[in-house]
């Protein structure tokens, strides 16, 4: 039994971060084992996200330029097929048809969207602007789903649950987030 629960602390697969990368003030094999990965001229750290910061690195994750290709080729495409050519400051912020797509979980493939918790609750949340979203995105994490945030929001937001304060001093911080 005290193995099977020492266990269960362990990673459950080992994989490279698409996008993070650590920076210390000497070599980073002088603080953290490395090896090489399996994509040539790539190394990883044996050690998961917490070690490094207890050892003192600073872990980046940079997930932009995967993206801004993505954007870069959608709007190659967009121009060819309608003759309407966009970019990132002329993109519609507020397209009804994407909040619709949204409100019925239609999100595979859509970075920090599609995962099953983002699909579950955004039917319940019905984003319906760019600040909904940005909800969405911070309700669904570690902290807020464990500390029993997400279904007292969404009840808020419905108008089934008034919003509480524990000090009036707080109202101007807490009246976005509903308390």
């Amino acid at each position: 039994m005290g193995l099977a629960q020492r266990m269960l602390a362990l990673p459950r697969h080992l994989g490279i971060h698409s996008g993070g990368m650590v920076i210390a003030d000497r070599p980073v094999g002088e603080i953290c084992p490395i090896e090489w990965a399996r994509m040539p001229g790539r190394s990883v750290l044996q050690w998961d996200k917490d070690d490094c910061a207890a050892a003192g690195l600073v872990k980046f994750d940079l997930l932009g330029l995967g993206m801004l290709a993505a954007l870069h080729d959608c709007f190659d495409l967009v121009e060819k097929h309608h003759g309407v050519r966009h970019d990132l400051q002329s993109i519609p912020p507020e397209d009804p048809s994407v909040y619709e797509m949204l409100c019925d979980a239609d999100t595979v493939g859509v970075f920090q969207v599609e995962s099953r918790a983002q699909m579950a609750t955004l039917p319940r949340l019905k984003p319906r602007k760019f600040y909904d979203l940005v909800v969405e995105v911070a309700l669904i994490r570690p902290g807020p789903i464990q500390g029993g945030s997400v279904h007292p929001y969404l009840r808020r937001r419905k108008g089934e649950e008034d919003a509480a304060c524990p000090h009036p001093l707080m109202e101007s911080a807490l009246a976005r987030t509903l308390g």
